[in-house]
């Protein structure tokens, strides 16, 4: 009889476990905490965090803004710190405009972030830039204030 109620501790502690690590996506508990604090969420792509157009660049550029460059170095820093150092870089866009341009500027923008993780000691192998244009919207293209949502970069974790 303690034989079994031992061999179910075991079982259910092992059930425990398993599905405590299946929630956090792959990565462990101090991976996901800090994802987390920065504003990562964990999403059938993996754990993402979008960065909005208005955040990273000026309208229709591909530049991102001095002031910004600081908050994505330190980003890609933390993420080598705690050794997630495999990333999606993925470039969107809103509806406005020619389909071609929209895939080139949301493919630009997100080779732009994908450069400062790089200068951070990413190494290139380790970076997937893939442009969206105006496939994947957050909200309907209906107003500028949706557009400016549809228009960002979502780093996105590779366990």
């Amino acid at each position: 009889m303690l034989k079994h109620i031992f061999k179910t501790a075991c079982l259910l502690l092992a059930l425990t476990t398993l599905s405590a690590s299946m929630s956090l996506g792959q990565l462990n508990y101090k991976q996901a905490r800090m994802l987390k604090q920065e504003g990562f969420s964990l999403t059938s792509e993996g754990w993402s965090l979008g960065l909005p157009e208005k955040l990273l660049f000026g309208f229709d550029q591909a530049e991102i803004q001095a002031h910004n460059q600081q908050a994505l170095q330190q980003l890609s820093s933390k993420l080598l710190k705690y050794k997630l150092d495999k990333v999606k870089i993925i470039g969107h866009s809103d509806n406005v405009g020619d389909l071609t341009y929209n895939l080139k500027l949301s493919g630009e923008r997100a080779e732009n972030v994908a450069q400062i993780f790089m200068q951070q000691g990413f190494r290139p192998n380790h970076l997937q830039v893939i442009p969206r244009g105006a496939e994947q919207p957050l909200v309907p293209n209906t107003s500028p204030e949706n557009r400016a949502m549809n228009q960002r970069v979502n780093v996105v974790i590779v366990p």
